[in-house]
């Protein structure tokens, strides 16, 4: 299963969604993208820090959403704004859920950029949470 996280600029939520997933599922391909990354940008030193401390690798480089992500099995959005961008690019239908409506829950990752460590760590226990969450709805389809 391919699966694609989707934030603003693919330095922060997205990149985080992408390094635990990997290392949760492994058997999966995993990517993230930003609706307005610039391809090639560095990670924030904040998510970096957080995920070697954590022991997962380090996340790929910033890369812009591209009209090939489209075959993806699973796009996982961090807010409702990103999913109805990406839904108002294409309208034909999608498997395209923010994290937290595919966890069956309500909510948004919300973005720490400009914030502190705390909030970095913040996101990053939420997201940790989310794809645990994802892990166990994939086991069952």
């Amino acid at each position: 299963m391919k699966i694609i996280f989707v934030c603003t600029g693919n330095t922060c939520r997205s990149p985080m969604a992408e390094s635990i997933a990997k290392k949760l599922l492994p058997e999966h391909t995993i990517e993230s993208r930003g609706l307005f990354a610039m391809d090639g940008q560095a990670t924030s030193i904040y998510t970096e820090e957080i995920l070697e401390q954590e022991n997962f690798d380090a996340p790929t480089l910033a890369q812009q959403w591209r009209d090939t992500d489209t075959d993806a099995d699973l796009i996982l959005t961090m807010t409702t704004s990103h999913k109805q961008q990406l839904e108002m690019m294409y309208p034909e239908t999608l498997p395209i859920y923010t994290l937290y409506e595919y966890a069956e829950q309500d909510g948004e990752v919300s973005d720490p950029i400009g914030g502190n460590y705390s909030d970095y760590q913040n996101v990053y226990k939420e997201l940790y949470y989310l794809i645990t969450e994802l892990k166990h709805r994939i086991e069952f389809l």
